[in-house]
This record gives C-alpha cells, structure tokens and sequence, in this order.
C-alpha cells in the first residue's frame, strides 16, 4: 500500500528556513541598530568634543608653564647630572655605609625584639605583683612576704639593661645614616629642586596625559576605548549622563512634589569650570563662578543646580527635550536650522530665555528689598511698586501696602475740575513722565464713538470727586504764600527735596532705565506746578505733608516759613501752557443717557433696567457713571476714592502668573508673536489693549489695562518679575531670606526703600544718589554702611525720632518721617543686623582719666586741633563754617567704642571721600629722639609708639568730654546772624564721618 501523508501544511520547509535566515538577518540587524542609536547621544558628542578641547587647554597649559621653566629646568639638570657623577665617585664608600646601616639594623632589630619581648614579660610579672598585694591587704598583711617582688625588681634591672642596648645600636644606626646623607646630600638637594621646580609642570602633565589620546601610553588608549564599547559601557565609561539630584528643588509630578535630577551638565561640561570663558557653547564657562556653581560659592551646583535657576526640563538631554528658548528671533533661526528646534508643547516651564535669567533668583530672595547681582528683577519689582501694579492686580508679596497715588478725598482743596478732567483723558500733556498711566486714547477705544464716551465717563468721575465740595480758585492772588523764587531754586537744590523729585522740562532727555535712576521718582517731576494748583496749597503741603494725606511718604523738611514761601515761588513758577490752552472736556447728554443704558442692561433685565433708568435724573445718571467707571477702571486701586474703601482688585492675581500655562492667555487675532508666556506678557505691557484688536467687543467689556508707557528696558525688567511670580518649591533650607539675620535685615531694608532713604544715603553699597545734585560727597547726606557698628541704637532711634543739627556745614536736611516705634526699630535692627551686631545692651564705656591711655589720648588731640573743625558742647570750631563738623560731646551718648578706633584708625576706608584726616601718630623712632617728652608730651611718650594703646587714648579723650549735645539753636542763631556759607572746597581737613 502507498504511503499516504496525512499532515496539512501551508508551507515547504526551503521557504520556511529562507524566511527564518531572513528575518534572522533583520533582527540582528535591529539589534545592531539599537545598539547603535542607544550609544549615539547628542551629549556623547559634545562629550568627546570637549574632551579634545580639554586636552588642547591641557597641553597648552602645559606647554606654557613648561616653557616658563625650561632654562631652569636644564640648569637644574646639569646639577644633578654633576650630583650623580660624583656620587658615584664614592660609590665604593657608600657601599661600605650602606652595609654598616644593614648589619645595625639587623643589630637593632633583635636588641629591639628581645627589649619588647622582656617587656611584656615584666607587665605579666607586675600583674602577679599587684593582685598579692591586693590580696594580702585583706588578710594577715604584716607578715605575708610578697613572692613576686624580688622577681619583679631583678627583671625592672635587665629591662633597663636592654634598653640601654638598644639605645647604644640605635646610636650607630643614626650615625650610619648620617654618614650615607652626608655623601648623598648634594644629589639629594640637587633632586628636590628639580622637583620643587617642575612638580606643577609634572601635574599638568599627568592630567593630559589622561586626557589626550595623543600622549597617554597605549594600555590606557585600549582600555579607554574597550570601556565606552556597547554593551561593556556599563563599566563607568568615560562618555555618559552627567547629573546632580538637587532634593532641595522640586517640581510637581501629579500633584506630588519630585526632587530634581539635573542633567544639564552633560552637554555644558565646562559650566562650573574656569578656563572656558571664551569657549562657545555649551561649553563655556558659568559667569562669576565666585557667586554660582563651585563649591565655594553661595550657590553650590549640587544643591541649586541648573533648572533652579533657569528652569526647562531637567532631565533633557537633547537641545529640544531640555526645552532651550532663543533670547532672540535671530537665535531661533538659527536654532531651527542648526538643530532642527520646536518649543515642546505643554511643558509648563520652558527654559527661561537669557534675558530673563534672574527671575529665577525670586524663588529664594523674595523678601529682599534689593536683590545683589539681579539687577534688572529689581528693577522689575521695583517698577511694580513705582507703577501701583499691585492696586488692580492681586500679588502676594505686595499685599497690605499703602495705594501708590495719592489721597483724591480732598482733590478739591488742590487743584479744579477743568485740570482734572485733562489730566484724567492725557496725563502725559501735562507732565511727559508721570507714573499716571493712560486709560484713553488707546488701541481699542481711539476711535470717534469711543471718544465720545471716555469724555463723559471722565466728566461723571470728575464730577463725582467734586460733588458738594467747594472748588479752589487758580486765578486768585495768594502773594502772601509766595517768597524769593531764586532763594527757593537754591533750598530747593540743597534741603533735600531732590533725594526724591526732578524738576525737568526737557522731554526729550532720556534717562536710563536702572535702580540709581528711579531714585530719583520717588516723588513726581515738579514741572507745571503753577498750572495745576495754588501756592497755599504747595505752602501747606510742603510745610505739613501729613495734614493733608496722613498716609504720604512724603516726609517733613522743618521749613520755615521763609522757606516754605521761597521753595512755593520757585516751584509756582513752572507753568504749562499748552496743558492749560487744551480744550476742556464737555458732557454729552445724550451719551450719558447711552452710557447709563447700557450698565443698566448689563445688570438687569430690559424691563428692570428702562424703569430704573426713567427714575433717573441728570445727576442720578452722572453718579451712576461715574461709579460704573471707577469701578470698571479701577481708580480705586491706587486712590483713596470715597464710596470705594472696600473695592477689591478689578485684574488678574499675579501671585502665580508666572506658572500659568500659555494656553490660558488670550492671544486673540494677534498672529505675528510666539506663543510662549513671556512674549503675551512683553506685547501686554507694551500695548495693553492689543489682543482686543479684530474683535467685536462691547464697551463695558473692552481690555482696560492702562498704559505706561514702558521702554524695552522696563518691559524686560517687569516681565523678569512676573516670570518670577510662580508656584516654584525651594526647601526652607537654601532660602537666603530665612535666617534670623535675614529677616531683620529684609524687614528694615524694604522700609529704606519704601521711603526712598537711599535716594539720600548710601545703605549697603547702594544709594546716595542726591550727591550729583550737591556736586561733592563731602557736602552730602553720610554713607550709612556701617551704621549698624557706629552708632549706639538708643541715640539712634532718639534721632530718627526727633533730627536735629548734626553736621552744621550741610544745608541738607535730615527730615522728620512718620513712621511707628515698630518701623524705626525694624530699620535699626537691620543696620545692626548687617554689621553683624547681635547684642540688645552692652556695657557703657567708662573712661578712668588717671590713665597713661587717656593722658596720651588728650595729648593728641590737642595736636590734632580736633576744635578746628569740631564742636566741643557749646564751644564752636575755629576754623570756617564750611568746615563745621559733628559736636564731639554727644560721642559717649552716639558712637560705640569699638567702632570710634576703627575710624579714626582709618576713616577713608570706611567712608571713601570724607575729608576727616587719621590722625598722626608717633612712631616709637620719633619719641627715642632728645625733646621728645617736649613735643609729644610725657604720657605718649610711655606708650612707646604703640599705635594700639594711642587709638585707645583718643577713644577714650572722646568718651570723657562733656557739655551740651544738641546745639541746633546756637548754631541757627549764628546762621541767622552770619549767613549760610557757601560749600566751597576748603582745602582743611574736616570731619565727614556721618549723620546730619
């Protein structure tokens, strides 16, 4: 019978085993190129490329500390050469010492061994000795006979016995070895200072030859490759992720708070390293690596990071998985050209473009009031106060503080109805700087309907300001109020009024936008004063700031009245013209009745809204809009407004605006900017109603943010700060503002700038910026860096309190501020605190006048003619008035001790520019001459030149005057009978060392 296969099958087995070999093929094929794909990282490659950049700065490095020694090093090697020949001359000789040292130390060896092994004998011995006697003294111990004792003081005798032995061997082995250094020693010396020489170049080389494939020895060429082969790269291969787990950085991840894991240093490998400075990237060098990165600085690569700072995502290691942003649109062509770049969607916190860097500084300095070394995110916050930005928009580290425009309760006592209203529609007609932004006029309500309706919105506001209050009269004569306008320009210049204002007409100067400058914006331009209101309300004002506006920073001058009236006639005289020639805004009836209309349907139904609008009359209506659009407006935000103390901010919060997605910001029908936070926020603020542009959109509904008109340079600093305003966590640990020494410096610091006193003072290396206007340091407001050390807090918190004359020659007035006992203490407290001063009460120094110290100390300042320039109590200095410094009597209630020495030590050091000589003080040379108790006096004399004891002694001369402290009225007695000098240079030595 046939053979029948039963078996189905849809296949042959030649085509089954083509198809295997096939697919075989393919697999190890993928294989392969995964392998391949796996190891073929972007930072592998800049990897290798820095390794040759390494190596060259290596072997250049190398190169040129060789070259600076190569003479040497032949010369150096001669020597040796001619060491080593004639230690070889004696080859025979050190031979012989050689075997002497050897047979000793076989001698000593054993003598040493038989020493330790008798030794350890004897210890067992005294063992047995000492438990008899322990023993014994229970019992019968008059007549027990210790056996041991005979035993341990016959092995005490041979112990010292081999001990002199050994010591004897050990005397020769010394001499042995001194022999064999005395016939090496000029090879020996020859050698160290060939190595003393090229032990740096040596190290150098060590480490290129670690680096550089060109000068390592071929083992470690192999083994360098074999260690970064696939696969065997588990090994620590050379080339590979580079990181740093930063637990005290975290970001969220559902909801849950990560630690970051930085791998930024994979590609930026010389980030933290100098020598790379002028390196492209990524492997330049990080600026000022005294301040980021290194271990040493403030800022340690291992607990800050990278993304820290500069944000992204962290664990990238590709350009675009890290998420880079261009700075600039060149950048970003370039970027999409050399590395194909697209911003990666729905990453919450892409890198923050270079511009931007410092926001990342908020999330650690938050409550301080001038961040060092983020210059422009001061700036930026800065520009927030300045601005009021906090008054419609909700920002946590702004809350609770005083509107930023003044108090409109009493508008009328000030200025009229027609001013207002052209104020209101054009601030910037009047005065081309102000901080008053511009709500009208504007990309979406610049058309003729809209016009219309923003002139009697500000109408009905104006109107409601206004309303029963009687309006002041600007064509009424108030001579009686007006003083010598040139008399006024100078107190004006030289009181003190220009550490916070300008008087400016010049609108075409432009002034760059920085710190030093806004100094100077505290308080508004003064121009056009004399069109905008009275000289008895500038009289009152400036004579009483507080009356008016008890919530003003505006400080009190003590002027006189003479003055008040002068400082009134000078700024009376600034007038604007063209402002007042503008055309006064009218109310249009008809759109008040639309505009009223229009609220009321807004609110209610149709039927609700036409009869509440017929119950209406004419002032019904313009009350109804004027509260309509100071609500929608916001005034109330930076005014006091009655009827609106309890309004809340009509904006967006800020807190966190920073970390909003970009999907939330309304771009609108804007196509030509990216769609990245930063570029909503810089269009934002340089056109605030843009994104309105195309739409249809009712009145009431319209963008209102107002403009300010910002430069680049503003725009780039606020938005630095808003970017800086974001949901980031640092551990309290890294937070720099959370010390206890932090917290009174932040707290002070902020009140200082609050009230602008570095518009006047130097306060911690910033500030002071008043001088341009007095023309010399000498004649202007003290460098306050180290107040905290100088003055005693008791005296200082009594002068914050009450000022008085404290330096005669300034015309420049310390002014009285309304602060609380809590605020002058918070500011004393930080100067304390930043001087490291951490005592509440210390001792007072108490003078004992029966001492050699303060006989010498008398001595000398009778020498240095301290009364040439200095009151003493009541007496006046001898020299000119433009001399006249602080009265010396008041220095044990003032000055502490400590802090006197160091001054007179060397005052220029701790306030460049003053005047105040140290004085001279003998040398120990000048007092051995003959006549020297003659001219120096016997007690100087006894110090022997100890500059020490002498500094002590003039402290302590200080510390012992007495007489009246405070000589205001004697010395404005003299004023008023002499007249204020002129503050020319003299020439003399004066003392400038401090407050007013």
């Amino acid at each position: 019978m046939p053979f029948v296969n039963t078996e189905e099958r849809y296949y042959t087995g030649n085509t089954l085993n083509k198809w295997f070999a096939i697919a075989s093929v393919l697999f190890f094929g993928s294989i392969v190129l995964t392998f391949w794909d796996d190891n073929d990282d972007d930072f592998k490659k800049y990897q290798k490329e820095f390794r040759k950049l390494q190596a060259q700065v290596a072997e250049d490095t190398h190169n040129t500390a060789f070259e600076g020694i190569a003479d040497q090093v032949e010369e150096y090697e001669a020597k040796l050469e001619t060491a080593i020949l004639d230690l070889s001359k004696k080859n025979d000789e050190l031979a012989e010492a050689h075997k002497l040292l050897e047979k000793y130390n076989g001698k000593y060896y054993q003598a040493n061994m038989a020493y330790l092994a008798h030794k350890g004998d004897m210890d067992a011995l005294k063992y047995k000795l000492e438990h008899d006697r322990s023993h014994s003294a229970h019992g019968d111990g008059d007549h027990h006979v210790n056996p041991y004792e005979a035993k341990y003081a016959e092995a005490n005798r041979k112990l010292i016995e081999l001990r002199t032995k050994r010591e004897n061997i050990e005397v020769l082995v010394s001499s042995a070895q001194n022999k064999i250094d005395e016939l090496s020693a000029e090879f020996i010396q020859a050698e160290k200072e060939l190595e003393a020489l090229t032990g740096d170049v040596n190290l150098l080389k060590s480490n290129l030859e670690k680096l550089s494939f060109e000068h390592m020895s071929t083992p470690n060429k192999i083994a360098n490759v074999i260690r970064d082969l696939p696969i065997l790269d588990f090994m620590d291969p050379y080339y590979k992720v580079k990181q740093v787990v930063v637990n005290e950085i975290k970001y969220n991840v559902n909801f849950a708070q990560v630690q970051t894991v930085d791998r930024c240093m994979s590609c930026h490998l010389g980030i933290d390293k100098e020598g790379f400075e002028d390196q492209p990237q990524p492997f330049t060098t990080h600026p000022d690596l005294d301040l980021y990165l290194t271990s040493g600085s403030p800022h340690p690569i291992e607990r800050y990071g990278c993304t820290g700072c500069h944000a992204g995502r962290a664990r990238g290691t590709t350009f675009n998985t890290a998420v880079h942003m261009p700075n600039t649109p060149e950048a970003k062509v370039e970027w999409k050209e050399e590395y194909s770049w697209e911003k990666m969607h729905h990453w919450l916190k892409p890198m923050l473009p270079t511009r931007y860097t410092e926001a990342g500084c908020f999330k650690c300095h938050s409550s301080e009031a001038n961040i060092k070394g983020a210059d422009k995110l001061t700036l930026g916050l800065s520009l927030i106060e300045k601005a009021g930005c906090y008054g419609c928009h909700t920002i946590e580290k702004y809350k609770d503080r005083r509107k930023s425009g003044p108090d409109l309760t009493r508008i009328n006592e000030k200025t009229t109805r027609n001013w207002v209203r052209k104020w209101v529609h054009d601030p910037k007609s009047f005065r081309y700087n102000t901080w008053m932004p511009s709500f009208f006029n504007q990309d979406n309500n610049s058309d003729h309907l809209s016009q219309v309706r923003n002139e009697t919105e500000i109408y009905s506001m104006v109107n409601y300001l206004f309303k029963n209050k009687e309006e002041v009269d600007l064509t009424k004569s108030y001579s009686k109020y007006l003083g010598d306008e040139v008399a006024g320009k100078e107190m004006f210049e030289s009181v003190g009024c220009m550490g916070c204002h300008t008087v400016n007409e010049d609108e075409t100067f432009e002034e760059e936008s920085n710190l030093a400058n806004l100094l100077k914006k505290q308080g508004p331009n003064l121009i056009g004063m004399g069109s905008k209101t009275t000289p008895e309300w500038i009289y009152k004002w400036i004579k009483n700031p507080q009356e008016y506006w008890p919530d003003t920073k505006m400080p009190d001058l003590r002027l006189s009245d003479k003055e008040a009236k002068d400082i009134t006639a000078y700024l009376y005289s600034f007038t604007n013209s063209e402002f007042e020639e503008n055309d006064d805004l009218e109310l249009n009836p008809d759109e008040l009745d639309n505009i009223t209309q229009r609220w009321l349907n807004k609110k209610y139904s149709f039927e609700v809204a036409e009869t509440k609008f017929a119950d209406m009359n004419s002032e019904d209506k313009l009350d109804f809009v004027a509260q309509k659009s100071m609500a929608y407006y916001g005034c109330f935000g930076c005014h006091i407004i009655e009827g609106f103390e309890d309004a809340k901010p009509i904006g967006t919060e800020l807190t966190y605006e920073g970390t909003k997605p970009v999907e939330k910001l309304d771009f609108g029908y804007i196509h030509d900017i990216d769609h990245t936070n930063y570029a909503w926020f810089e269009q934002k603020l340089e056109n605030p109603r843009i994104f309105d542009r195309h739409k249809e959109v009712a009145p009431e509904d319209k963008l209102i943010m107002p403009n300010f008109d910002f430069n680049q340079t503003e725009i780039e600093a606020i938005v630095t700060a808003i970017l800086a305003f974001n949901e980031d966590v640092v551990d309290h640990s890294i937070k720099a503002d959370v010390s206890p020494e932090a917290i009174l410096v932040n707290e002070g610091m902020n009140l200082i700038k609050e009230y602008n006193c570095q518009g006047c003072h130097i306060i911690d290396d910033f500030g002071g910026q008043i001088v341009d206007v007095i023309g010399k340091a000498e004649f202007s407001p003290p460098n306050l860096n180290t107040q905290g050390s100088k003055t005693q807090p008791d005296w200082l918190y009594d002068f914050l309190k009450k000022p008085f004359t404290l330096r005669p020659n300034l015309k420049v007035r310390m002014p009285s501020f309304d602060l609380s006992d809590d605020e002058w203490n918070a500011i004393i407290a930080a100067f304390r605190a930043m001087d490291g001063e951490v005592n509440n009460f210390e001792n007072v120094h108490k003078v004992e006048k029966r001492t050699t110290n303060y006989h010498a100390g008398d001595k000398l300042a009778e020498l240095g003619a301290c009364e040439n320039c200095h009151f003493i109590g009541k007496e006046f200095p001898k020299q000119d008035a433009s001399t006249w410094a602080p009265n010396l009597a008041m220095t044990k209630s003032r000055l502490r001790p400590e802090w006197v020495i160091e001054w007179l030590r060397d005052p220029a050091k701790i306030m460049p520019g003053t005047k105040m000589p140290a004085p001279f003080l003998p040398t120990e040379d000048l007092l051995t001459l003959d006549g020297a108790e003659k001219d120096w006096g016997k007690a100087v004399v006894e110090l022997n030149g100890d500059q020490e004891e002498m500094l002590k002694g003039i402290r302590d001369w200080l510390f012992a005057l007495d007489g009246k402290e405070d000589v205001s009225k004697e010395i404005k007695k003299y004023f008023d009978k002499n007249g204020y000098p002129h503050l020319e240079s003299s020439g003399d030595d004066d003392d400038d060392d401090d407050d007013w």
